[in-house]
C-alpha cells in the first residue's frame, strides 16, 4: 500500500522526547503521500472524515490520537497503522509494536489484522448524549484519577502511570451495573474498567484479553488505598497473587453512576457522565501488525 495519509500529534507523550521531527520525520515521508500535523483535540477525526481518497491512515501518537483517527476513518475501505508516541500505547503494545522503530517495521513488513472496536453511548447530566468509540480502555473512578495524576508528572515520562498509582487514593461511588442480558444491579465500587486490550496504560492487566475475540474484559474495583496498591504491585510484578477486583467478559455493559462521574475513553476525558452503554463491534477495523 502506498496511498497513506499520516496524522501526527506533536503533543503526544514521547513525540518530543524521541526527537521525532529530526530523527523520524524523514522516515515517515518515505511512506506517506501526505502528512498532517494536528493542532487541537478532535482535529484528527475531522481530517479522517475528509480523507476517503486514501487507502490507509498512519497515526503518530498515543491511544487518544488513534481513537480520534478511527472515529472518522472509512472503516470499510481503509486500514490504519500505528507509530506509537503516547504514554501508555495500549493498542500498540497488544499489536507487539513497542517502539517507534517497530512501528515503522510493521508499516513496511506487517500484514493486516482484523480487530474489534467498542462503541460507547454516553448520557450526560444536562440531558445531552454522545456516541464515541474505543480501541483500548474505558474507565470510571480510580483509573481516571490515575490518568489525570500521571498527566501532571511529565518528568517521569513512561514511569508516570506507575508513580501515579502510588499517590492516588481510590474514592467509592454507587452505580447501577448491567452486563449482557442480565438485569442491572446496584453496586458500590471505586472504579470500573472495560478493556479491549491486554494492556491498561503501561500494565499488562488483562492477560486473557484479545482484540479480535468479539468480547471485552471488565474490571470492577472496590478497594481502599492499601488493597489497591497491593493489587497494582501484583499486576506490575506479573504474579497476579493479589486480586481484590471482580473480573468478567462481556459483549455489552451498561453503567449508571448515581452521581455524575468523569469518564475516560482511550485517554480522553468526558465530564458529568450519568450513563454509558458499551457494546463490542466484532471485526470492525483492520490495522497493520507485525507478522
Amino acid at each position: 500500500m502506498t496511498n497513506w495519509l499520516a496524522i501526527v500529534n506533536p503533543r503526544s507523550g514521547q513525540y518530543r522526547s524521541s526527537d521525532f521531527e529530526t530523527q523520524w520525520m524523514p522516515e515517515l515521508e518515505k511512506y506517506a503521500a501526505e502528512i498532517v500535523i494536528t493542532r487541537r483535540p478532535g482535529e484528527a477525526s475531522e481530517i479522517t472524515r475528509a480523507a476517503k481518497a486514501y487507502d490507509g491512515l498512519i497515526v503518530v501518537g498515543g491511544d487518544g490520537s488513534i481513537i480520534e483517527a478511527i472515529a472518522g476513518m472509512h472503516r470499510d475501505s481503509q486500514r490504519f497503522s500505528i507509530i506509537p508516541t503516547g504514554r501508555g500505547n495500549c493498542l500498540a503494545r497488544d499489536l507487539r509494536i513497542k517502539s517507534i522503530a517497530e512501528g515503522f517495521d510493521a508499516l513496511q513488513n506487517g500484514s493486516g489484522k482484523v480487530m474489534d472496536l467498542l462503541q460507547v453511548d454516553i448520557g450526560f447530566a444536562d440531558g445531552s448524549k454522545s456516541r464515541q468509540y474505543s480501541a483500548s480502555t474505558i474507565a470510571l473512578g480510580y483509573v481516571v484519577a490515575v490518568v489525570q495524576r500521571a498527566s501532571r508528572i511529565p518528568v517521569a515520562r513512561q514511569h508516570a502511570y506507575a508513580l501515579a498509582t502510588v499517590v492516588t487514593r481510590p474514592k467509592a461511588f454507587d452505580c447501577m451495573l448491567g452486563s449482557d442480558d442480565g438485569d442491572p444491579a446496584e453496586r458500590r465500587c471505586t472504579g470500573f474498567v472495560a478493556n479491549n486490550t491486554m494492556h491498561l496504560a503501561n500494565f499488562r492487566a488483562f492477560g486473557r484479553a484479545a482484540i479480535d475475540d468479539g468480547l471485552f474484559d471488565t474490571l470492577l474495583l472496590d478497594a481502599g488505598w492499601l488493597r489497591q496498591t497491593l493489587h497494582n504491585l501484583s499486576i506490575l510484578s506479573g504474579t497476579g497473587l493479589y486480586e481484590p477486583a471482580e473480573r468478567g467478559q462481556a459483549t455489552r455493559v451498561s453503567v449508571s453512576p448515581k452521581l455524575p462521574q468523569t469518564l475516560m475513553i482511550d485517554g480522553q476525558l468526558f465530564s458529568d457522565v450519568i450513563h454509558l452503554t458499551i457494546e463490542c463491534i466484532p471485526g470492525a477495523i483492520v490495522c497493520t501488525a507485525p507478522i
